[in-house]
């Protein structure tokens, strides 16, 4: 059963250069406005009991999206069927009365989410329990940090047993106790048949939480599909956009010295172009150097994720006892035997260090290269693929 249908949602806000435009507008019958498409043409749906993700760049579109979910704005034109309770954790302190205590702002908010006084009071005490406000759940909400008025909200919105629950990354607000505690709570939503909708910044949060995600970017959806296959595009572009932010960066920047020793190329299995491999394949490096001068150095080779996870990083220094020295040109290679990698999308690091290994005297990233997961689904997930065995008695 669909318990989420939007089709084609637009969102459309009116831009004013001064207030007096609206005025204007009104009165002279003519239009003071520019328009901006914030949502265009999102159309999807969600299974009862799904989890999906919303993932996306600031000012992507994603809250306006989550909003209309939660229908606490109306969309422009388009079509949404939402079918049973929804619970929604948007802006920080949304349905709150500052000068109402934590207990009072109980009764406000649930009512709010369709709740008799009968059933508010006999939810209360489980609300007061999982929020561990102590003493603070009978003061106003003004005196409340940013970190507990997300652990009432979310204690409320996920003790009212909707069918439908949205969390627009609140959480991050939050303690890494609170955390854990929310997202084992959000993972028993989901073992019921709950239906979640999940807006983070965390790809780890939504590839743990999510069965599907959705790429929102400038209004529209750029991807959607399978988390992980999203998420790992998702930070793959991040990556691109900032490797091109800093390379426009050291084009606009005038050094006054020249590093005296710097990397001419990286090579990955001979190529300068992304690559695949398969789990336990080898991967050799290729590093390229030119030396101008006669000062010593190491060379420092390390593989990372696309998330910028360090997977395994090693220096020469530990296998030479002295440095490299010499003018002119050289090449080091290193090869990973068996590369023990899950799937995923990774680059290598390589680094020109000084005799001491303090400065930098240089730092270049290859292409990138993904390992390609098998054919047959497995039940495994993190960084290694380790050797392993079962035994049972």
């Amino acid at each position: 059963m669909i318990s989420v249908d939007a089709d084609k949602i637009y969102k459309i806000y009116r831009l004013y250069d001064k207030p007096i435009d609206r005025l204007k507008e009104v009165i002279l019958r003519k239009p003071f406005h520019k328009d901006f498409n914030c949502l265009n043409q999102i159309s999807f749906s969600v299974s009862a009991g799904e989890t999906i993700g919303i993932i996306g760049e600031n000012g992507a579109g994603k809250s306006t999206l989550l909003k209309i979910l939660a229908k606490t704005l109306t969309p422009s034109s388009g079509k949404l069927m939402i079918r049973g309770r929804v619970a929604a954790l948007l802006e920080l302190g949304t349905g709150f009365h500052p000068e109402f205590t934590g207990r009072q702002n109980i009764y406000l908010n649930a009512s709010l989410m369709g709740l008799t006084q009968s059933d508010i009071q006999k939810k209360e005490a489980e609300i007061v329990d999982f929020a561990e406000l102590g003493d603070f759940i009978d003061r106003p909400i003004k005196t409340y940090s940013s970190g507990m008025v997300v652990r009432l909200a979310f204690s409320i919105a996920t003790s009212v047993d909707p069918d439908i629950l949205i969390v627009d990354e609140a959480l991050s607000v939050g303690d890494q106790y609170f955390q854990k505690k929310s997202i084992g709570r959000m993972l028993a939503f989901r073992e019921q048949g709950k239906t979640i909708i999940f807006c983070s910044h965390g790809m780890f949060l939504i590839n743990l939480l999510c069965q599907r995600t959705l790429w929102i970017e400038k209004g529209g959806i750029r991807m959607e599909g399978v988390a992980t296959h999203v998420s790992a595009a998702y930070e793959s572009y991040l990556l691109e956009k900032s490797s091109k932010q800093i390379e426009e960066a050291s084009k606009n920047t005038e050094s006054c010295v020249q590093s005296p020793v710097i990397i001419t190329s990286v090579l990955l299995n001979g190529k300068d172009c992304p690559i695949q491999i398969h789990p336990h394949e080898n991967l050799v490096i290729t590093l390229t150097y030119r030396n101008i001068s006669d000062y010593c150095f190491w060379v420092a080779i390390g593989i990372c994720r696309n998330d910028d996870l360090i997977c395994h990083a090693v220096s020469l220094a530990r296998e030479r006892k002295h440095p490299l020295d010499g003018k002119g040109a050289g090449t080091i290679q290193m090869r990973y035997k068996a590369l023990p990698l899950l799937a995923g999308d990774f680059r290598v690091v390589c680094f020109i260090m000084d005799e001491a290994e303090v400065n930098c005297y240089d730092r270049k990233d290859s292409a990138t290269f993904s390992v390609i997961p098998p054919k047959e689904w497995r039940r495994e997930m993190g960084l290694l693929d380790m050797d392993h065995e079962w035994i049972l008695s």
